[in-house]
């Protein structure tokens, strides 16, 4: 539990700037995931090969491909977010994150957009539903 709430104060941190600043601080992310590194390979997170390590990459490297392909309409932080979740979670885990906070997102982006609180074209910043996301995966 106490790597999930590790986790969770780095991305608190991500969060909090994101939801402000609309920016994501990477030195924090890239601190985190090398905490997550160095936690691996001191064997506190349990035994895992290289593969299982290389798939909890995929989800942030598919949110690169996706910042890349979109012009930066989903921003190349968000995937960096997402490999250091990856880094601490495991593939199947940062997958279950990933989805919950993009439904918890398109709820609330399409509330907002029925009373007109923000358009079509609108930026809402994605990292605190990434930790609404671990919220709630971790607590189930």
């Amino acid at each position: 539990m106490w790597i999930e709430m590790t986790l969770f104060l780095f991305l608190a941190i991500c969060a909090v700037s994101d939801g402000i600043w609309k920016r994501i601080p990477l030195a924090v992310v890239w601190l985190g995931m090398l905490t997550a590194v160095l936690l691996r390979l001191e064997g506190a997170m349990g035994e895992s090969s290289w593969l299982a390590v290389g798939l909890s990459l995929t989800p942030g490297i598919l949110f690169w491909m996706l910042s890349f392909i979109s012009g930066e309409k989903v921003g190349y932080g968000d995937g960096w977010v997402l490999l250091m979740i990856g880094l601490f979670l495991g593939a199947g885990r940062c997958f279950l994150v990933l989805m919950t906070g993009l439904m918890a997102e398109s709820f609330v982006v399409l509330i907002l957009l029925a009373f007109r609180k923000v358009r079509g074209d609108g930026e809402v910043p994605f990292v605190p539903f990434l930790l609404m996301g671990l919220g709630v995966v971790v607590c189930f």
